[in-house]
């Protein structure tokens, strides 16, 4: 079988829009992803003369459902811009240079990383920007998913191998397994693979992942809260994963949002145009309002400043500005 899909699998498992509606979408992605027809052509499976035709809307009549699903697919696995549940700014904190750093070990050295923090630290929001950017490059050498809990390795290794756009179907793990394998082995470097919420994964998929590691060079992150390191290291999982912990690269904390970056934000997020100028009680209520308990802390209970629930309350003190001034 080939390690990419065939053309009628991806058509029934694609819900692409109209050939009017993919078109638009197709011209806007190439144009903005600096991206010719040949291009396409060539990450699609399609040669230049076809995407032609069909860019042109010259494509025979009611046969490109086969090319219009291959492009949507495409463009849905190699996004642009983040899910509208990560759009928004992206502030340079030390937690999203951290996370930079080691997204591009992954990337560009295939090494295993794992971060965590507690919630609001945009780790989620992080990487899918970091990996969109990837994508406006056209260097594509991550994918992103996500870990439910529950999730057994077959569901963990589909959600790989739809993003690589390797043939899944019904198939049981080896088969999907070989096809993922298939596909990184053609890939002059391996993309990494990004595991969001990995404290849901239990050792049978951390042990599935630490296999495409080993068989095929591809960098890890695994991103999850605070108790993603103790998934690791309880006693009752440790001895099976001895591999693992041998294997880790990168361990890193996340330090949550800082006071300093704090009132930098808001400073400009309230300004117009011009840093505002804050006071020093409003910063020690911003900060109050923002900070959050951390339940995975332990005996030693210790709090943090949340991003997301900075972000919130940001955009609420604009609108009501707005509102008085309105009014």
């Amino acid at each position: 079988m080939s390690a990419r899909m065939d053309s009628r699998e991806l058509a029934e498992r694609t819900a692409a829009p109209s050939s009017s509606e993919v078109r638009e979408a197709a011209v806007d992605y190439m144009g903005r992803a600096d991206m010719t027809h040949s291009e396409m052509g060539q990450r699609i499976g399609y040669g230049k003369s076809s995407v032609d035709l069909w860019i042109q809307g010259r494509y025979p009549s009611g046969t490109d459902a086969y090319i219009r699903a291959a492009i949507w697919d495409y463009m849905e696995r190699h996004r642009l811009t983040p899910r509208a549940s990560a759009k928004g700014r992206l502030f340079e904190t030390e937690n999203y240079r951290q996370i930079r750093r080691l997204f591009e070990r992954a990337t560009q050295h295939g090494e295993l990383v794992l971060l965590y923090g507690p919630p609001g630290t945009q780790k989620s929001f992080t990487l899918e920007h970091l990996i969109c950017a990837q994508n406006r490059d056209k260097k594509q050498n991550a994918v992103y998913v996500y870990a439910s809990a529950q999730m057994r390795p077959t569901v963990l290794l589909k959600r790989i191998g739809r993003e690589l756009g390797v043939p899944i179907g019904r198939s049981l793990r080896e088969p999907v397994l070989n096809n993922i394998l298939a596909a990184l082995g053609q890939c002059e470097r391996p993309p990494a693979i990004v595991v969001d919420e990995a404290q849901h994964l239990d050792v049978a998929c951390l042990e599935t992942l630490r296999e495409l590691h080993d068989r095929s060079g591809c960098g890890l992150v695994l991103a999850g809260s605070h108790n993603l390191y103790l998934c690791f290291t309880r006693p009752e999982r440790r001895a099976h994963l001895e591999q693992w912990l041998s294997r880790i690269d990168h361990r890193d904390q996340l330090p949550g949002l800082q006071r300093d970056e704090l009132r930098e934000i808001a400073a400009h997020e309230l300004g117009n145009g011009h840093p505002a100028k804050l006071s020093e009680k409003f910063v020690n209520e911003l900060a109050k309002q923002c900070r959050v308990e951390d339940i995975f802390s332990g005996e030693n209970s210790r709090s943090y400043l949340s991003v997301r629930r900075l972000v919130k309350l940001l955009a609420q003190y604009k609108a009501k500005k707005e509102g008085s001034h309105g009014g």
